[in-house]
């Protein structure tokens, strides 16, 4: 049986909830989930990325990330050996945060009726432009 798992998340910058969970016979759980950005140089995956869209991010003193999107894009970056990124686009600028892979599970809160991981805005660098964002994985990596 497929079934929704958690509710669509409404800062996803799109709304096709690909969030899924699959239940076979004998008990085994899967669970399905995209990821929103994959940097790869030369080869190797250097960074993955999730990216959320607020209206009017400048207004806002901190940013949400689905708990379960949290948890299970931080062992995909383990098992990559890879930076992890939260990225928040408000139609403009971009907001980046790197995420330490290694760090303990973040305190959740419930937000918008969902169970969130909460990052402060003064962890983000501010881009005003793409290549701005450019620039800063280029600086980053090569």
């Amino acid at each position: 049986m497929l079934y929704r798992q958690v509710p669509v998340c409404k800062n996803c910058p799109y709304f096709t909830g690909i969030d899924l969970r699959f239940k076979t016979l004998n008990g085994v759980m899967m669970n399905f989930m995209d990821i929103d950005l994959v940097g790869e140089i030369d080869k190797r995956i250097e960074f993955i990325a999730e990216i959320k869209r607020y209206n009017n991010a400048e207004y806002y003193n901190s940013f949400y990330m689905p708990a379960h999107e949290y948890v299970l894009l931080k062992k995909v970056a383990k098992c990559l050996k890879c930076d992890f990124y939260f990225i928040v686009f408000n139609g403009s600028k971009f907001f980046v945060s790197e995420i330490d892979r290694f760090e303990d599970r973040r305190k959740t809160v419930v937000h918008n009726g969902q169970k969130c991981v909460k990052f402060p805005k003064s962890r983000f660098r501010i881009f005003d432009n793409n290549h701005e964002l450019d620039l800063f994985f280029f600086d980053q990596y090569y």
